[in-house]
């Protein structure tokens, strides 16, 4: 069902809490409750209510604990402004069910019914209901379920109730106040079932949220190990590309029934539980609270079916505006860059400013791989990462970060055939040459990127050229060798040749002191320094930081981030 909007809606439902966040701020007190995965099934009824029983009682008795919340310790809640579902409303897609979560979820009297104006969204369960193994019995519940949803929603907007709609995936926002609600249901950029919502949401943040005040985000799938697979990087990418022009108060999920708190691209997740008992509990609500530029978060866990409850963890305390790191990461390698989902793109989503690609030549052409490929087009160097990286280097005015100072690095590892391989990268690299470091008749110019060549390199042809556009990756073993760094910039070696220190305790005295020295005479010779083969752990990410490892290298591209930016 598509809706149709009249103009003066429109420009009504644009008024609705559009005060300035100045005049506000001092005011501000709004409350809601995030509930997620409530998979209501068929009759009898178990404890499908508990949640409801409870948050009809958080007003005057939900306080945020003193040991945790400082910002807001023992003050009691004394109103809440909604209930917002962070998707998996109906195990499956049938009448009974659909009866059962009316009677809970829309707003009336009686302890059992939720007393507040609710937010639902959707999960993978209502999209996908099951209902039985076949196609269309499948499509034939989503559509019963949608139906629903439809007539909620419409409903919400002619009460302009919400603002703004996006038909197709349903997603919507809607102003408690000055604060700026967006319920995404499954996924940002989600094109399963409908078109993606993200150009509809960077319409509406620009149109609600422009003035800086908060923006509250739900949405299903979170990131965590397991519901992480289930949202694309790419869309991913554009989701946070696009929040970070806004001051995101809170990111809300659900999806995998355990109550988490964590960080991707600086960013507090805070992952709502599930609505029932298992192995981690009872079932928990979050409660979020939003007083003047304090931001907290609690979970809100049922002891039993009175609407008795106890507030535990995680705990989330924030303060406003968010600010959000803009850094670009000069220390991050993106190690073995072309097993991602987007290769050279998901690296520089977090501002990386190394990435490496590892080349096999086959028939004359360069390819990306880790082993030996089947030639494919799309895995050339060419289309993977020179034509990318000159797009985007024309598109900020000839640097791959355009407020940067310092070149990108793209490191080559010759996997085989090094001197051959070289010959076909320079004829590949010629028309671009002008956005790369060179050095001609010995002297060395800056450009954009730095391209230094790993593995089997062209060790005989490389150093005697007068003018290049390529480097080499030095070794410790050319420490002290007289090798300028206008030919080998960088020092890589293997962790393991050298040290043994596994990551626990401390590391040994000794050790420690071996490592310095080797990074004292890299850094002496104006090179730096990057270990390959080390564990790809938070332990060991801490330590180079912190000793001067100058390329700390990562397979996960949000872990780095996280210690890069003390998360």
């Amino acid at each position: 069902m598509r809706f149709q909007i009249s103009l003066c809606a429109v420009a009504l439902a644009i008024c609705v809490g559009c005060s300035s966040t100045k005049e506000n701020k001092e005011e501000r007190d709004v409350v809601v409750a995030v509930a997620g995965d409530l998979h209501f099934d068929l009759p009898p009824e178990t404890d499908q209510y508990y949640h409801v029983v409870t948050m009809n009682r958080v007003p005057g008795n939900f306080t945020f604990p003193t040991d945790a919340m400082p910002g807001i310790a023992g003050e009691t809640v004394d109103h809440l402004d909604g209930v917002i579902i962070a998707g998996d409303m109906f195990d499956k897609a049938r009448p009974e069910i659909l009866a059962h979560y009316r009677s809970r979820y829309e707003m009336g009297p009686g302890e059992k019914t939720i007393h507040f104006p609710v937010y639902p969204g959707f999960g993978n369960h209502d999209v996908d209901p099951a209902v039985s193994d076949k196609g269309a019995d499948n499509l034939s519940g989503r559509a019963f379920s949608f139906h629903y949803l439809d007539s909620i929603l419409n409903d919400k907007l002619e009460r302009q109730e919400i603002l703004n709609l996006h038909a197709s995936s349903r997603s919507y926002s809607w102003n408690i106040g000055d604060v700026h609600f967006v319920q995404a249901q499954r996924f940002s950029g989600d094109t399963a079932y409908c078109e993606s919502n993200l150009d509809w949401l960077a319409d509406d943040l620009k149109r609600y949220a422009s003035a800086g005040n908060p923006v509250v985000y739900i949405q299903h799938y979170g990131v965590d190990p397991w519901a992480i697979k289930w949202w694309p990087q790419e869309e991913r990418n554009r989701l946070f590309d696009i929040l970070d022009s806004y001051n995101i108060a809170a990111f809300l999920v659900g999806h995998t029934h355990t109550p988490s708190l964590q960080h991707y691209r600086g960013y507090p997740i805070y992952q709502v539980n599930n609505a029932w008992p298992d192995e981690d509990g009872n079932g928990s609500f979050a409660v979020v609270r939003l007083k003047g530029d304090a931001v907290s978060v609690a979970s809100c866990r049922w002891t039993d079916d009175k609407g008795n409850f106890e507030v535990v963890g995680p705990f989330l305390n924030d303060s406003l505006p968010r600010r959000v790191n803009q850094e670009i990461h000069y220390n991050a390698f993106s190690h073995n860059d072309y097993w991602r989902e987007n290769p050279l793109q998901d690296a520089l989503a977090f501002r990386y400013n190394c990435v490496e690609a590892d080349l096999w030549l086959i028939g004359g052409e360069l390819y990306v791989s880790h082993d030996r490929p089947e030639p494919k087009p799309e895995i050339t160097f060419e289309n993977l990462y020179l034509k990318p990286l000159m797009a985007r280097l024309k598109a900020n005015g000839g640097k791959v970060y355009p407020a940067s100072d310092r070149p990108f690095y793209l490191m080559v590892d010759c996997k085989a055939d090094g001197e051959e391989m070289y010959k076909v990268l320079k004829k590949q690299i010629e028309p671009y040459k002008e956005y790369f470091c060179s050095v001609k008749d010995g002297e060395y110019k800056e450009g954009a990127i730095l391209l230094f060549l790993s593995g089997d390199r062209p060790k005989l042809s490389l150093p005697k050229e007068t003018d290049r556009f390529a480097f080499l990756d030095g070794q410790v073993k050319d420490l002290g060798q007289g090798i300028p760094a206008s030919l080998a910039p960088v020092v890589s070696d293997n962790y393991e040749d050298f040290l043994s220190w596994k990551g626990e305790g401390e590391m040994p005295a000794d050790q420690l002191e071996k490592m310095r020295d080797i990074i004292r005479r890299t850094h002496d010779e104006g090179k730096l320094f990057r270990w390959w083969g080390a564990p790809d752990t938070e332990v060991f990410k801490r330590l180079f930081i912190r000793e001067g490892v100058d390329l700390v290298g990562a397979d996960d591209l949000d872990g780095l981030y996280n210690v890069l930016t003390e998360r």
